[in-house]
Parts: structure tokens; C-alpha cells; sequence
């Protein structure tokens, strides 16, 4: 039986959450973790999905019609309904996707935890959108919706600058100079906090965005792009934080408020990582 395999990185938002949605140009990193996938003909005519931690154990198994891509068995509801969503969408887009009703094994192995918001959804959509010769973009839109930044990092090779506004998408390879890496630090908030709950929840601050505040998210992503001191770094950081609690009515961030230097929520507010920098660290 035939056999393929694909690879998608995980992906960081380091600058530009909630402001790439507006236009903002963003600071991005795909991360060395990401997540594996094989896909292996087999009899039947049922495709049988198994996803796994890191240390191999499953957390999610379903198996899928190939009639209309319902779930026949699951353990997760959610987790289904998005397969099946995805599925729907590649076959939209390519009337021969598993045209031929073989069954299928599909495995999905994650290098992090599914918990950690680390690029789960980005990473399968892409994987598959490759798998079902289908397009990446408009799949996501069909699906997930999101600014995309994370389907870019799903397949780049190092740090990139993301910028998505209506007349298109700019993704431009970018190498990090930070002569301060030694003095940063990920922390893990401990929970899961979910994107585009957080978007819906932040919907009314977010019509009232304006060109200018665009303007200054992009030019603060260049000055913290382009940072060569920690002190010009930190400075930019700590105005991101202001200017984007400010902008979506939330107090700064509360956490470790005894901490000697910078703590910067990445992605959704609140968690799920924190990036911490300090003169401390070196």
C-alpha cells in the first residue's frame, strides 16, 4: 500500500496581533516544532484519522465517510466538524479528490502539545490543502478564516513580515539580526486561548480601527524587526502593548508585575505564550 508524508511548521505572532487583521504589516517566525503527516491507501472505503501527541499518545480519532466526509465515529465533536469542514472544502476545489473511494489512514503527529496554540489548525489546513492539490488561501478562508500569517509560516523557512490588505497578500523572508537573543524568553501562559473567539470578542473595538493605527502597528513591527539594542526593543514593545491594550479596552498586561523588563502577550489576549525580554537574561 502506498504511502506519503508531509511536514507544516508551528508559528509565533510576534508583533501585529489583532492589527494584522486590519492591514498591519506583521512580525512572524515559523517555529522548528510543527507537525508530521502520513497518508496510506488501505481497504475500505472509509478514511480512518488519528492524531497524536508528542509522546505518540492520541488525542483525537475519528473515521470519515467518503460519500460527504461526515464523521461515522469521533472523539472530539469539534475536532471532527473542522476536519470534515476542511475535507469539504478540498473537494470543492478539486472534483478528483479521493475520487477513486479508496479508503485512507490518515496520521497527524504533533511536536507540541494541541494545547499550546502553536499552529494546530494552520498547519493541518495547510498539510492537506498540499495533500488535495488544493489552494491554501482560499481553503483557510473557507474554514478558519484568520489573517493567514500562520499559513505562511505553515511552509517558510525562517522569520517573515506579513501584511494581508485587500489587494493582496505581501510575505517577505526576513532575518532576525537580534543581537539580544540570549536575553528573551517563551512562557507558556498555561491555557489555551482561542483566536477567533477572541476576534469576535473584540469585534467592536476592531470596526473602529483606524488607517493611522494601521500605520503605527507597521511601523512599530519595523522598528522591532529592525532592533539592534534591547533597550530600542524593549521601548517598542512596551508601546505595542499600550497602544493595543488602549485600542481594545483591556488593562496591560497583569502578569508578573515584578518582573525587570518586558512581558508581551503573543497572538490572542491573554494567552497562549508570553515573550519575555530582560537585561537580566544575558
Amino acid at each position: 500500500m502506498s504511502q506519503s508524508s508531509l511536514y507544516a511548521h508551528g508559528k509565533l505572532l510576534i508583533t501585529g496581533e489583532y492589527a494584522v487583521l486590519k492591514g498591519a504589516e506583521a512580525l512572524a517566525v515559523p517555529l522548528r516544532k510543527g507537525q508530521h503527516f502520513t497518508f496510506r491507501k488501505m481497504r475500505g472505503s472509509d478514511l480512518h484519522w488519528k492524531c497524536l501527541r508528542p509522546d505518540g499518545k492520541e488525542w483525537f480519532k475519528g473515521v470519515f465517510s467518503l460519500l460527504d466526509f461526515s464523521a461515522q465515529e469521533h472523539t472530539d465533536a469539534a475536532v471532527a466538524a473542522g476536519i470534515t469542514q476542511i475535507l469539504t472544502g478540498i473537494a470543492r476545489q478539486n472534483p478528483d479528490f479521493l475520487a477513486d473511494w479508496k479508503g485512507q489512514a490518515v496520521e497527524c503527529r504533533l511536536e507540541f502539545e494541541p494545547e499550546w496554540g502553536l499552529g494546530s489548525s494552520a498547519t493541518l489546513v495547510h498539510a492537506l490543502a498540499e495533500w488535495g492539490e488544493a489552494d491554501p488561501w482560499t481553503l483557510l478562508e473557507q474554514t478558519f478564516g484568520g489573517s493567514g500569517y500562520d499559513l505562511a509560516c505553515a511552509g517558510a523557512d525562517g522569520p517573515l513580515l506579513y501584511q494581508s490588505t485587500e489587494e493582496e497578500i505581501r510575505i517577505t523572508p526576513y532575518e532576525l539580526e537580534w543581537p539580544f537573543r540570549d536575553q528573551l524568553l517563551l512562557v507558556w501562559s498555561g491555557r489555551k486561548e482561542n483566536s477567533r473567539d477572541s476576534i469576535r470578542q473584540h469585534s467592536e473595538a476592531l470596526a473602529k480601527w483606524s488607517a493611522a493605527d494601521t500605520r503605527a502597528f507597521t511601523s512599530l513591527t519595523d522598528t522591532i524587526a529592525g532592533a539592534t539594542d534591547l533597550d530600542i526593543f524593549i521601548g517598542a514593545m512596551q508601546e505595542h502593548n499600550l497602544r493595543l491594550s488602549t485600542l481594545l479596552n483591556r488593562e496591560p498586561v497583569p502578569h508578573f508585575p515584578d518582573f525587570p523588563g518586558l512581558i508581551k502577550p503573543l497572538g490572542a489576549w491573554g494567552g497562549d505564550f508570553f515573550l519575555a525580554a530582560s537585561a537580566m537574561g544575558g
